[in-house]
């Protein structure tokens, strides 16, 4: 019976560490739109994304640069269309990005504003950092 017991109350805590492991492993994931676009809009988006993903990512590697020096990555499914607008003739596109390093590790998650004139002169006008990540320990070596 005791036996029993002790089994029983070891599953129970493997189940509640599991279940903490998981949850963790939930509020780091970052939602992305899908690779696989197939409506006219996803189509749009992911063209826009790809149009902007090197300055983006030249952006984001400045910013960076100040505390990481390890290689940073920015992926267009990880980077997300949040608002487009225009006014006067200027269109303004905000931009969702979390930069990755190693294999699919978030490094944080940033917010770019770009605005748009007639003559298609981008010019990054804001640069806002929202979040950071935990960098796994074996990144930890490249932090300034």
């Amino acid at each position: 019976m005791r036996k029993i017991l002790v089994t029983a109350a070891l599953l129970v805590i493997l189940f509640v560490f599991l279940l903490g492991v998981f949850w963790k492993e939930k509020q780091n994931s970052v939602e992305t739109f899908s690779v696989d676009a197939v409506t006219e809009d996803e189509i749009k988006d992911e063209l826009i994304i790809a149009v902007f993903i090197s300055s983006i990512t030249k952006y984001v590697n400045n910013f960076y640069s100040e505390f990481y020096t390890g290689e940073i990555a920015v992926y267009n499914y990880e980077t997300d269309i949040l608002e487009v607008e225009k006014t006067n003739g200027l269109i303004s596109i905000r931009f969702g990005v979390t930069p990755q390093i190693g294999a699919h590790n978030p490094l944080g998650y940033d917010e770019l504003l770009y605005s748009i004139d007639s003559l298609e002169k981008e010019q990054l006008t804001e640069y806002e950092h929202i979040k950071d990540y935990t960098i796994p320990e074996r990144f930890e070596k490249w932090l300034k």
